[in-house]
C-alpha cells in the first residue's frame, strides 16, 4: 500500500534529499516487512521530518506517521502543514495533557500495521547533544509490543539549527538506522515508572551510539529545565513560612 501512496516522494523528493542534504543513509540490519515499527530518533531541527520520513518509509514500504506539535505542524507555515497532512501526523498539544491520547492513537496505528516515528527527547535539542528522553517511547513500545528501531540523525542541527527559519543547503546529513529493540522481558510492567525509565534510557543510549554522542539522562532540554525551575519556585512558595 505504502509503495503506491508514496510514489511522488520516491520520484521527486528522495532524489532531491540525496542530492542536496543527505550524505549517508545506512542501516545496520535489513528490516523485515512482517511487522510495524516504532522509529525513535534524536531531534535537532524542524527539517528532521523532511530528511527522515522518506528513507524510513521506503525502507519498510509502510504507511508512516510522526508525532507533531499541533501549533507548529497543523497551524504553522504551509510546508509543515502539508507534511503533517501528507503523512497523517499525530497531533500533540503542548502543555495540555494530550500526550497519553496521542500515544494511544499511535498504538492504534501500529496495531493497524503502520509505522510511527517518535522523538523521545520531546523537543529539539541544542546542537547535537542529547537530552533526557521522555518515557512516552517506552509506553508506546510496551503498550503495542512492537519493536523500537533507534535512529541517529546528524547534520540537521547545522543545516537548520534552533532559531533559524530557513535551511542552508549542505549535503552533510547522516542517517544511521540501528537494530530493532524488543522489550518482551518487561511484559506485565507497563506502568512501572522505573521500567519506563530504564527502557527509555536504553533506547537513548543506542541513539547516542549511532551519532557518536554520549547520553546523559541528567541533561534536561531547555524547556524541561525551565519547567523544573517553575515547579521548584511554586513548591518553595507553597511551603514558605511568613
Amino acid at each position: 500500500m505504502a509503495k503506491n501512496i508514496y510514489i511522488p516522494e520516491k520520484i521527486f523528493l528522495l532524489p532531491l534529499l540525496y542530492a542536496f542534504l543527505i550524505r549517508e543513509d545506512r542501516a545496520e540490519v535489513k528490516l523485515t516487512k512482517d511487522t510495524s515499527y516504532i522509529f525513535a530518533a534524536n531531534h535537532n531541527s524542524h527539517i528532521d521530518e523532511f530528511v527522515l520520513m522518506p528513507p524510513v518509509v521506503l525502507r519498510t514500504a509502510k504507511v508512516t506517521h510522526f508525532f507533531a506539535d499541533r501549533k507548529h505542524w497543523f497551524e504553522g507555515k504551509l510546508p509543515f502543514r502539508f507534511l503533517a497532512w501528507r503523512f497523517q501526523a499525530i497531533p500533540i498539544d503542548r502543555g495540555k495533557g494530550s500526550a497519553e491520547a496521542a500515544l494511544k492513537r499511535g498504538v492504534e496505528l501500529l496495531e493497524k500495521g503502520d509505522n510511527v516515528i517518535i522523538y523521545p527527547e520531546g523537543t529539539r535539542g541544542e546542537g547535537i547533544h542529547l537530552t533526557r528522553g521522555k518515557v512516552g517511547v517506552a509506553k508506546l513500545a510496551l503498550w503495542s509490543g512492537r519493536p523500537v528501531v533507534p535512529v541517529g540523525v546528524w547534520g540537521t542541527h547545522r543545516i537548520m539549527p534552533k532559531g533559524v527559519h530557513f535551511p542552508r543547503v549542505r549535503r552533510i546529513v547522516r542517517i544511521r538506522v540501528g537494530k530493532p529493540m524488543t522489550f518482551g522481558e518487561y511484559r506485565g510492567r507497563k506502568d512501572d515508572p522505573a521500567t519506563l525509565r530504564e527502557i527509555t534510557d536504553r533506547i537513548m543510549v543506542e541513539i547516542g551510539r549511532l551519532i557518536d554522542e554520549p547520553y546523559d539522562p541528567s541533561r534536561l532540554s531547555p524547556r524541561d529545565a525551565e519547567e523544573r525551575e517553575k515547579k521548584v519556585d511554586i513548591e518553595a512558595n507553597e511551603f514558605k513560612v511568613d
